[in-house]
């Protein structure tokens, strides 16, 4: 599992991280099960640093993408996710 954390944006810690998966899809060529490695990728906002007790928890929409070929893709994904919803969050007025 890969993880960091990103300067403040806009005041907001972004820690993300990928994590290495396996999935089971069907191998035609030898008629059974073949796994294939992916990274699935979480993100946490906080507003004092990444080890502040006070966080929030909300439902990010990550898009479409949930399952990354490689770690950056995944960290990269779901730290623009946390920038957009830090943007929409400050525009609320």
């Amino acid at each position: 599992m890969a993880e960091r954390v990103s300067r403040p944006y806009r005041g907001y810690y972004i820690s993300a991280s990928a994590r290495l998966t396996q999935t089971h899809h069907p191998d035609a060529a030898a008629g059974g099960i073949a796994e294939a490695p992916i990274y699935v990728g979480a993100v946490s906002v906080a507003q004092r640093g990444p080890n502040d007790a006070h966080r929030f928890e909300a439902l990010v929409d990550l898009g479409s993408e949930q399952r990354f070929a490689t770690e950056d893709e995944a960290l990269a994904h779901v730290e623009q996710a946390a920038r957009d919803y830090i943007d929409r969050l400050l525009s609320v007025t």
